[in-house]
This record gives structure tokens, C-alpha cells and sequence, in this order.
């Protein structure tokens, strides 16, 4: 079950939180095809898009315990995804400029 759908089912969520140094062997990206991981990542960005738009301005504010925040929402969570993945443009746009 997705973090959101245990949100929005659950009627007191806890969401583990997720490191990939904990949580993955230390060589597991060398064996990641990187044009499927691209093409995975555009249409479950995109699902994902089309999900949340669908969502009444309620459903945001559901909430759930993590062990890392005080607060914890569906919209706190999206924001920080959103956030995570500009992140990693920035990071990528600053390999490309550099000389």
C-alpha cells in the first residue's frame, strides 16, 4: 500500500520513513536501467499528478505520526516530494554548468 493510500484508509497512519543507506544495498543503483527508471518515473509522476488533482482540499490536511515531524500531512508530504525532486534538478543543472 502507498503512503497515500494509507493515509487516506488508515484512521491513524504511521509512515515510516524511508533512507535509502539504511534501507538499500550500498551497489544497488549500479544495476538500474537508467531509461527505464526515467520512463518509470514520468508515468508515476504523472499518475501521481492526475491522483492528487483529484483529491478534495480535506483529504490534504489528513494527517499521519512520523517518527521525523512534529506534523505530519498528505500536503507536507507532496510538498517535500516536490521539493526533493527540484533538488535533484538543481543538483543535475549544476553538474551540466560546471566547467
Amino acid at each position: 500500500m502507498s503512503r497515500l493510500d494509507l493515509m487516506l484508509r488508515e484512521p491513524t497512519p504511521v509512515i515510516r520513513p524511508y533512507n535509502p543507506a539504511d534501507d538499500d544495498a550500498e551497489d544497488s543503483l549500479l544495476s538500474v536501467d537508467l531509461t527505464e527508471a526515467l520512463t518509470r518515473y514520468r508515468s508515476e509522476r504523472a499518475a501521481m499528478v492526475s491522483r492528487l488533482g483529484e483529491m478534495a482540499p480535506a483529504q490534504w490536511e489528513r494527517s499521519a505520526s512520523h517518527p521525523e515531524y512534529n506534523r505530519y500531512s498528505i500536503f507536507i508530504m507532496f510538498r517535500h516530494l516536490a521539493l526533493h525532486d527540484l533538488y535533484h534538478a538543481y543538483r543535475i543543472e549544476e553538474r551540466l554548468l560546471e566547467r
